[in-house]
């Protein structure tokens, strides 16, 4: 299908007015393609992610995590956004982004963390003013309430992550907040929410200080949140592909990336946990 095309099909589903202001969403490389038949999805553009795009023959990467994001003054192939942008433009490989459009997504990325856990939606955590069911963050139940070393033991076993996490107020916890990502910035709304426990990434020595003894805070990290993501944008190239389909009896080739863009080790258990998160790829 036409690549611009297919850019506004995801943008009907997951419309730019909903992204956080100053991300960078949505085409950022043409790569002289008009056509796309073939895509990659991946949580972000690494070198080996490049590779594998290029020996598969894709047409299109699409990715949560914007390539292009700071304003940029040269194309340097010593630096890493210069080299990869250079690659996927000599293979002619277009780079399309959804992020914090689709963190605010109804089926976003919230969500995926909190259904990944077994628990149920109560509502949007932070509801986005103009485009009703959409917004930042999901609010979430357990089912059965947990104890706080339960529940910290319960993300473990499903984020393939270390946890970080402080004291909370010693009750029973059943309402989590939940923000995929770096969510620090709603803390507040959390404590808002009046819910036990409030989950997100890139969290700051003195945010569990700030908060320890009212609120459970836990860290499973960035990525370890985030992981389950190329699986919704997936699901939503698929409905895209459907709708082609049904007027010209061609779909898209959904292909998702089977490298882990994770940089972060773990010592000393680096190996456990990359390997779970591995499978996390390999079953999506």
């Amino acid at each position: 299908m036409n690549l611009f095309d297919f850019v506004r099909h995801i943008e009907a589903i997951l419309p730019p007015q909903t992204a956080m202001k100053g991300d960078r969403i949505g085409l950022q490389l043409q790569s002289g393609r008009t056509d796309v038949t073939t895509v990659l999805v991946t949580m972000e553009v690494t070198d080996a992610i490049v590779q594998e795009a290029i020996e598969q023959n894709i047409d299109c990467i699409l990715s949560f995590h914007p390539l292009i994001f700071a304003p940029l003054t040269a194309l340097v192939e010593q630096e890493r956004v210069g080299r990869l942008c250079s690659r996927l433009i000599q293979h002619s490989i277009a780079l399309v982004v959804a992020h914090t459009n689709f963190d605010a997504f109804p089926e976003g990325t919230s969500t995926l963390f909190a259904r990944h856990l077994g628990w149920t939606i109560e509502g949007v955590l932070v509801p986005d003013v103009l485009q009703q069911g959409f917004g930042m963050g999901v609010i979430a139940r357990t089912g059965t309430p947990l104890s706080e070393t339960a529940f910290v033991a319960h993300v473990h076993k499903y984020s393939t992550s270390p946890i970080r996490f402080n004291r909370g107020n010693g009750m029973p916890i059943e309402r989590v907040a939940i923000v995929g990502g770096s969510g620090a910035s709603f803390i507040e709304q959390a404590l808002a929410a009046g819910v036990e426990a409030f989950i997100t990434a890139d969290l700051k020595y003195h945010d569990f200080h700030r908060v320890q003894g009212q609120i459970l805070l836990l860290d499973p990290g960035h990525y370890e949140m985030e992981q389950f993501v190329p699986r919704g944008l997936a699901k939503i190239i698929a409905k895209i592909s459907a709708t082609i389909a049904a007027n010209t009896a061609k779909r898209l080739v959904i292909k998702h990336s089977q490298n882990v863009p994770n940089p972060i080790c773990y010592y000393p258990n680096t190996e456990f946990y990359r390997e779970a998160q591995q499978q996390v790829l390999t079953l999506s």
